[in-house]
């Protein structure tokens, strides 16, 4: 049986709302691997959201994979130092 991927996209400005929507989306059983789509959010609130997400998923799904959308590739470099093993930015 193969997962599918789930696509949570981020469409909200409010760095607050959107951690606990995505709090709410991982504990209401999300897939072992999710897409994140923070393209609307700027990049220090994506940045942030990111390795949230990824602590909060690898906390359910340490095998889990989360591939994220985002507008900037400088991204990878405000999150390089920190252990994020699960996810691909694309």
């Amino acid at each position: 049986m193969q997962n599918t991927i789930n696509c949570f996209d981020i469409k909200i400005n409010n760095f607050t709302t959107a951690i606990d929507e995505i709090k709410e989306y991982l504990s209401s059983g999300a897939q072992r691997e999710i897409s994140l789509d923070l393209s609307s959010l700027n990049i220090f609130d994506a940045a942030k959201i990111l390795v949230l997400s990824s602590a909060y998923h690898y906390g359910k799904y340490p095998d889990g994979k989360i591939k994220c959308h985002c507008n900037s590739d400088t991204i990878k470099s405000l999150i390089a130092d920190i252990s994020t093993s699960n996810l691909e930015l694309v």
